[in-house]
């Protein structure tokens, strides 16, 4: 239900999901797991079609505050392999 809840308030969609959530009362910090459903495929800009991802990399976003606390998304964010063997790494929705 939790993690519903935080997909809807942070527009998370597939093939991205919620994982899961720890709220730290002490430390004032709400962290929101997210990661994508396995066997997803990533376009990438600039290069045609869906790719498979190759590795992730864990990464740790600063969100804003809910309420007075502060809240940080870690994602697991896919790096894809190319048709043309090189790796990059997919930007997510919310990366800006």
């Amino acid at each position: 239900m939790t993690d519903k809840l935080f997909e809807a308030a942070l527009g998370v969609s597939p093939p991205w999901q919620v994982t899961g959530a720890d709220f730290d009362l002490a430390a004032k910090t709400l962290t929101i797991r997210v990661d994508f459903i396995a066997g997803s495929r990533f376009a990438l800009a600039g290069v045609e079609g869906q790719h498979p991802v190759h590795d992730t990399v864990a990464k740790r976003y600063r969100h804003l505050n809910f309420f007075q606390h502060e809240c940080f998304l870690e994602v697991r964010i896919p790096r894809v392999k190319l048709p043309d063997g090189s790796v990059r790494q997919v930007d997510p929705p919310w990366a800006g």
